[in-house]
C-alpha cells in the first residue's frame, strides 16, 4: 500500500459521516458509492504507489446514430473548464460510457478539502448526466424520422417500384 493509502481512507470515513454512508478504501485503492438504488456511480480512485486521487463518474452511454454529433457537443463542454468545476469529459472505451473525472493531489489535499470536493463532485456529475442526457434527447429528435417522414419515404418507394420512375 501506498504512504497515502491510510490517509484517504480516513479523509473517506469523515467525508462519508458527513453525507451519510459508509466510505472506505478497499486493497485495491478503489471506493465506490453508489445511490439512486445503485442506478448513480462515484467512485474514488488512489492507485498504489500514487499521490493523486481520481474521482470519477459514469455518465452515460454513447448514443447509438448520432454519435458524432454527440462527440463534438461534448468536446464543446470539455472546452471551459469551469462549467465542471475543473471536471472533464473523456470516454471509457471498454464501456462505451462518457465518464466525468476529476484529480487532485494527495499533497494539496486535507479532510476537509476533500470532503468538499467529494460532495461537489457528486453534484456535478448529477448535473453532467442531466446535460449530457438533455442533449441525447435533442439529437436523437433531430436525427430521429418522424411519421410524416416515414409516409413520405414509403410513398416515394412506392412510386418507384412501380414505375421506375419518381413521381412527384
Amino acid at each position: 500500500m501506498g504512504a497515502y493509502h491510510k490517509v484517504l481512507d480516513r479523509y473517506l470515513q469523515l467525508a462519508g459521516t458527513r453525507i451519510g454512508s459508509k466510505l472506505f478504501l478497499d486493497k485495491n485503492g478503489l471506493c465506490v458509492l453508489r445511490k439512486e438504488n445503485g442506478q448513480r456511480e462515484y467512485v474514488v480512485e488512489l492507485p498504489k504507489n500514487s499521490e493523486v486521487v481520481y474521482l470519477y463518474s459514469p455518465i452515460c452511454t454513447v448514443p447509438y446514430g448520432c454519435s458524432e454529433e454527440f462527440f463534438e457537443k461534448v468536446l464543446e463542454l470539455n472546452l471551459c473548464g469551469i462549467t465542471y468545476n475543473q471536471a472533464t469529459f473523456g470516454l471509457d472505451a471498454k464501456t462505451q460510457n462518457i465518464v466525468l473525472s476529476y484529480t487532485r493531489s494527495m499533497e494539496a489535499l486535507d479532510e476537509v478539502a476533500f470532503a468538499n470536493i467529494l460532495s461537489n463532485f457528486m453534484k456535478t456529475a448529477d448535473r453532467a448526466e442531466r446535460d449530457l442526457v438533455k442533449i441525447v434527447r435533442e439529437l436523437i429528435d433531430k436525427t430521429s424520422l418522424s411519421e410524416d417522414d416515414i409516409d413520405m419515404e414509403t410513398k416515394t418507394h412506392r412510386t418507384i417500384s412501380n414505375n421506375g420512375k419518381l413521381k412527384v
